[in-house]
């Protein structure tokens, strides 16, 4: 979306990423390989490559309004392992240290509803949110922190619920589940994409953001809508998996809302629908 409306995009990727692929198909994409995990956040000539330490240095003499939006997290599936949680807060304070030496205007930290729960993922993000905080305190730099819930759709992960039961249903093949008897909330990838977008271009304040859509239910509901929508025969079977040991909280959108402004939220069967066409 920031190439389609004529923004220079710069992704920077680790080396070894499983991903690679996916952004390298991106047209106008300036892909830097690099990870924080062994380089000096100031040292622009550890970009491997020299064109890149070129532009970069340029963006750090000019007056640009630069966003610098941080996604980079390892280990997001092994929530429960605190040491290796801990090593992505030192990785994103040197990230943050980066972004400073390019005279980031903004700095958009992918928080999660995790942080609402005991788990070492929630908390390694909490942490790295509250040191972001307190090393931007007397800068210009402003610090978003994104506590983002849910977010589904076309291009999601495999073994997510959503494209589980999308297949499973598809299949017509019987669908384990949790009891999902606890209140969750779905946000849709564009849904998703576009209030970042806003929150760049209204430079929102510093503050924390719940990102999620306006409609909070029983997951159960949601399974339930989604087996309609695709018209599936198959079972449902509730139950059948041990529920969650994490704590699932309600976003509330109103900081969101009133920063970005009305917003038009995807529907879920609409979500479903868009998502279905994609495998």
């Amino acid at each position: 979306m920031l190439l389609s409306k004529g923004f220079m995009v710069f992704g920077i990727v680790r080396p070894d990423s499983e991903k690679l692929g996916l952004v390298e198909e991106i047209d106008g994409l300036r892909i830097i390989k690099l990870d924080f995990d062994i380089v000096n956040s100031n040292d622009f000539l550890c970009v491997n490559d020299l064109d890149f330490s070129k532009q970069l240095l340029e963006l750090k003499e000019n007056d640009y309004d630069i966003s610098f939006l941080h996604f980079g997290w390892g280990s997001t599936l092994d929530r429960s392992n605190f040491m290796k949680q801990m090593l992505n807060v030192d990785m994103s304070m040197k990230v943050l240290e980066f972004a400073k030496v390019l005279g980031a205007k903004r700095f958009i930290f992918a928080g999660s509803q995790a942080e609402m729960s005991e788990s070492a993922y929630g908390l390694a993000k909490k942490q790295f949110a509250s040191f972001a905080e307190e090393k931007l305190k007397d800068t210009e730099m402003s610090f978003i922190h994104l506590r983002i819930f849910s977010v589904y759709g076309v291009g999601d992960r495999d073994n997510s619920l959503i494209m589980t039961l999308l297949k499973l249903c598809k299949e017509n093949m019987d669908v384990g589940l949790s009891s999902c008897a606890y209140d969750w909330n779905f946000l849709y990838i564009e849904d998703f994409v576009n209030i970042v977008f806003k929150m760049i271009q209204k430079n929102i304040p510093t503050g924390t953001y719940d990102i999620a859509s306006k409609d909070t239910r029983l997951l159960k509901d949601y399974v339930i809508e989604a087996h309609k929508v695709l018209k599936a025969k198959n079972k449902l079977n509730f139950g059948e998996r041990a529920d969650s040991v994490e704590t699932f909280a309600i976003p509330d959108i109103t900081s969101t809302i009133n920063a970005i402004g009305k917003f038009e939220f995807t529907t879920f069967e609409e979500g479903i629908k868009k998502t279905l066409k994609s495998i």
